[in-house]
């Protein structure tokens, strides 16, 4: 049995995995999520890094990175320095040299010329700030773009596992190689909106990653948590 290290995405607290921890354990398998230093608005992403090193077992030998939304970043560098472990991207921002993850989303950095609420303008709503160098989901906008009849459980979720981000990971580029890990999936979110699906699939060509598709929008993990272990398990086999 697999023990699957989950690192979740930008603003996420560990409570953003329990749909997919049940499902996992049902069938057998260790969860560990993996508590990023996100409400830190000076956290790096060697900090990132390092929190995800501290939460890795001793025996590596079951051991299946995964990597979530902004979490890819993390996972990725962790993949570098363990090439032997399989690695799975979920709906995953995968680094590209010298780029940051803004760099990848927007095109740019909005944040350039320092004037943080000019940065958080550019989002078009998706983000409000959250004090000097941090940023949070905008819930009410995410809220409404809900099916109408989930917006309450929308709410409650997002409530309870969201968190100010700090601005200064999310500006970083990426220097360094480019994972070669043994095994590398990608999990491709078909209805997401946040990561367009044919971007999900340039950056999985990048590190050469076997795609599979599963039908929901950024959230697989709230939306079809089982069908999303099925998939993270079959791809350690």
């Amino acid at each position: 049995m697999s023990t699957f290290v989950v690192v979740p995405g930008a603003w996420d607290t560990p409570a953003t995995m329990e749909p997919l921890i049940d499902p996992l354990e049902s069938a057998g398998h260790a969860v560990i999520v993996v508590d990023l230093p996100c409400e830190d608005a000076d956290a790096t992403l060697e900090r990132y890094a390092g929190a995800m090193r501290v939460a890795l077992p001793d025996d590596l030998a079951d051991v299946v990175l995964v990597g979530y939304s902004f979490g890819g970043f993390t996972a990725a560098r962790i993949a570098v320095e363990h090439p032997g472990l399989p690695v799975v991207y979920v709906a995953a921002w995968i680094p590209r040299p010298g780029a940051s993850v803004l760099d990848i989303f927007m095109g740019g950095d909005p944040f350039a010329d320092a004037d943080e609420d000019a940065g958080i303008a550019a989002f078009g709503g998706l983000i409000v700030s959250a004090g000097p160098g941090r940023c949070a989901l905008n819930v009410d906008q995410y809220v409404a773009a809900a099916d109408p009849a989930e917006r309450d459980a929308v709410r409650a979720y997002l409530e309870r596992t969201q968190r100010p981000q700090g601005i200064a990971a999310l500006r970083q580029p990426w220097h360094g190689d480019l994972p070669a890990s043994v095994r590398r999936t990608y999990i491709l979110t078909t209805a997401d909106t946040l990561v367009p699906p044919e971007l999900q699939r340039t950056m999985a060509a990048s590190v050469d990653a076997e795609i599979v598709e599963i039908a929901t929008g950024h959230g697989p993990f709230r939306e079809q948590p089982q069908r999303l272990a099925e998939l993270l398990v079959a791809a350690t086999r």
